[in-house]
């Protein structure tokens, strides 16, 4: 097990430990980390609500490791993955003879998830017809296989997981309020990425230390001008999308992080809070334009000049940024930057910003 100390800490992502996994400092991830606390010993029916790829599955797996049930199995399914006839069997079974093919005796997935936890995500979108039977399941703790009327006890915690608003689809009649009581017991919400921006350095850190172990990669350097983008950046991908960048690039052999690398989608005005390129002379972003005039009418393209003048670019920005938001404070625009008070200086002056003129 690999663990990596952050902000005083241990973080690891050993499977045994799911629990710990779980990174970030902010009152919205305490807050769930405390639920996971509250419910993981209560053996009733958790639904965890959140955007995709915000972790939902992850908390799922530490109730079920921190509960009465941690030594059975732990079984997941992703309702939306198959469809609605396929899905039936591969939940509950089926006997010999129950449609061509099935040659054999076969047990679904609730039926390996007994004295376990069965982790059933995106359980809006689940047919009727397997609605009602995981209703039955839960009022009788028995099932049926396919093609079968013997009834088997089962004795299985469910947890489930969806990215959808349940009570529009039960007044739109696409999920059954009885089975939404009976899986709403206990409501966990999942906060999206956004919403715990202070956690972003956290977990860009603890992916970077786990895939470089992983991988056997050597550890790779951020800058702050990177820092700063990832904390603005919106995260529609949530905290997956975030782990899948950090990942690619430590699977590239990447040494440093530069702003192509991240490949994230584009900002909205609202993300970049007014500091559009053209709202100020100074802050301007690198674009494919800039590209195209460096390199036209050149037969040799050397690509370290390109990164350089790349990094310089989004450097620039930074430091503009952080300038307009200080009201040209520069002590508390190197602050803000977490560089020397010297640092910026001398960085102005390279980059020839002089004060806005009003």
């Amino acid at each position: 097990m690999k663990e990596l100390l952050l902000s005083g800490k241990k973080y690891s992502w050993d499977v045994e430990n799911p629990y710990s996994a779980i990174v970030g400092e902010s009152d919205a991830i305490n807050s769930v980390r405390e639920n996971i606390e509250k419910v993981s010993d209560k053996d009733v029916t958790v639904l965890i609500r959140g955007e995709s790829g915000t972790g939902k599955e992850l908390v799922a797996r530490c109730i079920h490791f921190r509960s009465k049930r941690k030594g059975e199995n732990f079984i997941t399914v992703n309702c939306a993955a198959l469809p609605s006839e396929l899905l039936e069997s591969e939940l509950f079974g089926y006997s010999k003879g129950a449609f061509t093919g099935a040659s054999h005796d076969k047990p679904g997935r609730f039926e390996n998830a007994n004295k376990g936890t069965i982790f059933l995500d995106e359980i809006a979108t689940l047919s009727l017809s397997l609605q009602s039977k995981i209703l039955q399941i839960l009022e009788d703790q028995r099932l049926s296989r396919l093609g079968s009327i013997k009834e088997t006890p089962i004795d299985v915690r469910i947890i489930a997981a969806t990215n959808s608003n349940l009570e529009d689809k039960v007044v739109e009649g696409t999920f059954r309020n009885d089975l939404y009581y009976r899986l709403n017991v206990i409501s966990i919400v999942v906060p999206p990425l956004r919403e715990r921006k202070e956690d972003i350095l956290l977990l860009t850190n603890y992916f970077m230390d786990k895939y470089c172990n992983e991988l056997k990669k050597d550890p790779i350097h951020i800058d702050d001008s990177i820092k700063e983008h990832l904390q603005r950046y919106n995260w529609p991908g949530n905290v997956r999308e975030l782990e899948n960048i950090v990942k690619g690039i430590i699977a590239l052999q990447k040494t440093d992080i530069i702003y192509a690398d991240l490949k994230l989608g584009e900002m909205t005005d609202s993300q970049e809070e007014g500091s559009s390129p053209t709202g100020s002379n100074h802050y301007q972003m690198w674009d494919e334009t800039k590209i195209r005039q460096l390199v036209k009418g050149k037969r040799d393209i050397c690509l370290k000049t390109l990164r350089r003048q790349h990094i310089a670019e989004v450097e620039r920005a930074a430091i503009c940024r952080a300038l307009e938001l200080t009201r040209w404070n520069r002590k508390k625009a190197a602050e803000l930057l977490g560089v020397s008070y010297k640092t910026l200086l001398n960085r102005i002056e390279e980059f020839k910003l002089g004060f806005p003129k009003n």
